[in-house]
This record gives structure tokens, C-alpha cells and sequence, in this order.
């Protein structure tokens, strides 16, 4: 997917947010600001939203001095994840529909995006699972290349949001060989490695880094062990915005799951603002 003229704005916005969960002052934060604008002076038109934003935030970690601006705000939402577990398991074991279920509360775990909302609240989240409508749902398609695959690949997105995922990946049969990606280092709220061990990721898959701190994935910045289990596997899911702009027009049997939540995203789509996604490449 390539850059649209919000996120631009949307890319400032998230700098200019760094500058202030930082604590520091305004005028830093102009600074910020300006310095981003100079890189976008030079935009290409093939850039991905993923990479404009990214640029924005290695250029608020590098002017105030922060490696890991959103740590605090991490933690927050793995904690609110986790007491929210056995409650999300409990939906799950009530529903008729295990597998659909778990990925309706996959999915509706991306609202988890400060990115996006400055806030999300716990029954926000539960109202996203009840209420959302869909906007693409293959069910069908996902349930029989699931059943298909014996080796599978989940690109995960946020901290927090990790939980979820673990949700969907138990109802997943645990004799396939799973391989969970997370961020290679500290890029706004995407999950790392510390966040998906704290989510039971590693109870259900096998972890592992893009070696990257860049929103979304760059498949060919990652290492040769995950670009070869990638070419082996028989079915890939992609969690978030990030993830569907980097690899929207990669050719293998991947699956896109995500809540369309800004006006770019939903618009490639073709679908309401807000809409759940489950979507085969």
C-alpha cells in the first residue's frame, strides 16, 4: 500500500505525541516537528504509510533522547490485556463458533493502537467484539487453508494486543509448527519480544524478531532463519495496519487481519471506516 496524503499528517501527529508522552517542551517538540517536515520535503510517492511513519518516530527517539518512548504505555496494556484474559477465554468457551470467535477477539485486540487513539479502554475493547460489523470476512477461506497448514507464520502488531492473539493462536491445532514475529526494537507501541513472552506467546509458538524497529515488515531486512520459515510456511496471518501496508502486495497465501481505523486503510479496502477485516492476499 502506498502513502496517502492524511498520513502525512497523521505521521506528524505521532511525532509531535512522542514529544509530549516524553515530557519535554514545546519547543522541542517544534523542533521535532520541523525536522520531519524536512524529510517529507522529499517524499516518495512509493513509500509505504508504514515508512513514512517510522521516519517520524526514529526522528522524535533520536531528538529527545529516547530509545523507547511508549515503554510505560507497554506495560499498561499488557497488564490490561492479561486480567482481561480469562474473561476473553470465557467468551470463547461460551460461543458456538470457537475459531470464529477467537478471531473476532483477535482482531478487535487491534483497536490497542496509540498510534491511532491516544486511549482505549476495556469496554471499548468488549464492545468491539460484540458489536463491530465486519467489513471482508472469509471465514471460510481461513478455516480450510488453516485446516491445510502445517506450518504457519503470525505477524503480530501492538503490545497488548499480543494477548489476543493468543486467544486465536490456542484455538490454532498446537501439532503445527507456528512462528510468532514481533519488532526486532522499540518503534511506538509495537509488541517485542519481552511483551510476547509476557503474553504466553511462547506457550503456543515459537518467538522470534524482525531484527528491525520499523513499523510493519521489511521481509528482506529480516534474518535468512525467517525469511526461510517464511517461504515454507503454508499460511501466513497479518495482524494490524502496519503489517497489511507492508505486505499488501506480497503473493503469498497470507491473511490480513485487522479494524480498518483510519480513512486511508479503510478506503484501500473498500469498506467503512472502523470495520473488522479477515482478507486473503
Amino acid at each position: 500500500m502506498k502513502a496517502q496524503l492524511e498520513c502525512y499528517c497523521c505521521s506528524l501527529r505521532q511525532a509531535q505525541e512522542a514529544s509530549e508522552i516524553s515530557g519535554r517542551d514545546r519547543g522541542l517538540a517544534w523542533k521535532v516537528t520541523q525536522e520531519v517536515c524536512k524529510l517529507y520535503s522529499q517524499a516518495d510517492p512509493n513509500w509505504t504509510p508504514a515508512y513514512m511513519t517510522t521516519l517520524a518516530h526514529q526522528v522524535a527517539k533520536r531528538m529527545l533522547g529516547n530509545e523507547d518512548i511508549f515503554l510505560a504505555q507497554k506495560r499498561y496494556y499488557n497488564r490490561m490485556a492479561l486480567d482481561l484474559y480469562p474473561r476473553l477465554k470465557d467468551i470463547v468457551e461460551k460461543s458456538t463458533n470457537r475459531l470464529e470467535t477467537a478471531l473476532r477477539i483477535a482482531i478487535a485486540g487491534n483497536i490497542i493502537d496509540l498510534g491511532v487513539y491516544r486511549e482505549v479502554k476495556v469496554d471499548e475493547i468488549l464492545s468491539q467484539i460484540e458489536h463491530t460489523p465486519w467489513g471482508i470476512y472469509q471465514f471460510e477461506e481461513f478455516k480450510m487453508d488453516l485446516e491445510k497448514a502445517n506450518t504457519l507464520v503470525y505477524v503480530g502488531d501492538n503490545a497488548g494486543e499480543v494477548v489476543f492473539d493468543r486467544v486465536l493462536l490456542e484455538e490454532i491445532d498446537h501439532s503445527r509448527h507456528i512462528l510468532f514475529i514481533v519488532k526486532g526494537g522499540p518503534i511506538s507501541t509495537d509488541a517485542l519480544l519481552e511483551d510476547a513472552r509476557e503474553a504466553g506467546i511462547d506457550q503456543v509458538a515459537r518467538i522470534v524478531t524482525t531484527g528491525q524497529a520499523e513499523i510493519g515488515i521489511s521481509l528482506e531486512k529480516t534474518s535468512s532463519d525467517v525469511q526461510s520459515f517464511w517461504k515454507r510456511a503454508d499460511l501466513i496471518i497479518s495482524k494490524g495496519q502496519g503489517n497489511y501496508e507492508t505486505l499488501s502486495d506480497h503473493p503469498e497465501n497470507i491473511y490480513f487481519l485487522l479494524k480498518a481505523k483510519c480513512i486511508p486503510v479503510a478506503r484501500e479496502l473498500g469498506v467503512p471506516q472502523g470495520s473488522l477485516i479477515l482478507k486473503k492476499r
